[in-house]
């Protein structure tokens, strides 16, 4: 009795002195809990979902692949499954700067996910197109960030091109504005000058209007010759 008494009460003291340990065990075992619940609620009831999730739970396909196939199958590198925790330890990064409540919590079930999906990834057998597929993904990254960097730079030299041809409509249109309004005083001092030659030329007229010659002034005789 004294034998099986001991560890208990070693035990109980061990608790006593680090109670924190104890809260820590029995958040854990509950936050585990939590998760396969979760998982489990969500497997037996798909109707909790949303309509856009039960549109696409709805819509997925069953593909059956012969077994003869996956003879050929060979399990995830260790690259790849090295790249998708990198990617997925990123994801949660992200997601922890956002959501401010809770971190812990959230922190704690993401690395659950992770770590079971990471296990499932060590056993499971993918056809060796698809391998090698996943084993390039960090090398087409870099080919589409290095693409989209010269897109960009395209993109900002189109920019100023199109700023200068705008700069020069810009002038252009100016220099329209100012030889219309140069054309229209042109205009009206044409127009003045007219006016002032036509005023000049009626002038004249008058002055020189004589009156005209009687029939009998022409049929007189002239002197000298009487």
């Amino acid at each position: 009795m004294s034998s099986k008494a001991n560890p208990s009460k070693k035990r109980s003291q061990h608790l006593k002195r680090n109670p924190k340990r104890k809260i820590d065990n029995e958040e854990a075992e509950l936050s585990e809990k939590e998760v396969r619940n979760t998982a489990k609620k969500n497997k037996s009831h798909p109707k909790h979902l949303s309509s856009e999730g039960q549109a696409k739970h709805t819509n997925l396909k069953q593909v059956k692949i012969a077994t003869h196939k996956r003879k050929t199958w060979q399990p995830l590198s260790k690259s790849s499954r090295e790249h998708l925790q990198t990617m997925m330890e990123s994801v949660i990064i992200a997601i922890l700067s956002n959501s401010v409540r809770e971190n812990e919590k959230i922190q704690y079930h993401l690395n659950f996910l992770k770590k079971r999906l990471l296990q499932l990834c060590e056993t499971l057998k993918v056809p060796p197109k698809k391998q090698q597929d996943l084993t390039h993904v960090s090398s087409l990254l870099k080919m589409e960030r290095a693409q989209h960097r010269g897109h960009e730079e395209g993109l900002a030299l189109l920019q100023e091109e199109t700023d200068k041809i705008v700069e020069t409509i810009e002038s252009m249109t100016g220099g329209i504005h100012s030889l219309k309004n140069k054309v229209h005083v042109l205009r009206s001092e044409v127009e003045e000058e007219e006016r002032k030659v036509k005023q000049m030329f009626q002038i004249d007229s008058e002055v020189l209007s004589l009156p005209e010659l009687s029939q009998k002034s022409l049929k007189a005789p002239i002197l000298q010759g009487k």
